[in-house]
């Protein structure tokens, strides 16, 4: 399986230490020049680990035009990942945004967020318990609805709120 991802779940990954589980979870994994530069950038949170983790998995994107388009309504990255992923063809595009993940999905791309990876890497025993991941990325101030929340702690059969 192959997947291109954007940057948000990218960096929610480093934040927890779970980058490593994209790789146990997918054969191939890519993402755009433009997501690259945004995670890179000397300033930014993690930027060494998730430099060095991207590390050969760079794609350039062919239809400038289409990223252009895009980048109208959506952010640089998740413009380029959805423009690759649609000359890529790959299993799935990684996007966390809610806009992103729509524009993809009317591209008839399939689309997963850092929630449906958590899952996954739960259901395939890379990790024991999705709760205490969610917590360390709300203290990192990364933005998760307490919907989705709710929705990923119940697929995954943990409870949100301990009894009284």
């Amino acid at each position: 399986m192959i997947v291109i991802a954007d940057s948000s779940p990218l960096i929610a990954l480093a934040v927890i230490g779970k980058l490593d589980i994209l790789e146990k979870l997918y054969r191939e994994f890519y993402v755009p020049a433009a997501v690259f530069e945004e995670v890179a950038q000397a300033e930014k949170p993690f930027a060494k680990e998730l430099k060095l983790f991207l590390h050969g998995k760079i794609k350039n994107v062919e239809n400038k035009l289409a990223v252009e388009m895009l980048s109208s309504d959506i952010g640089a990255g998740e413009a380029e990942a959805i423009v690759l992923a649609l000359e890529q063809r790959p299993s799935v595009v990684l996007i966390d945004d809610l806009k992103a993940r729509r524009f993809a999905k009317m591209n008839n791309l399939d689309v997963i967020g850092t929630m449906g990876i958590l899952l996954k890497a739960k259901k395939d025993g890379l990790i024991q318990e999705i709760k205490p991941l969610i917590a360390t990325l709300l203290l990192n101030e990364i933005r998760i609805s307490a919907k989705i929340i709710e929705m990923t702690l119940e697929a995954a059969g943990e409870k949100l709120t301990c009894a009284h």
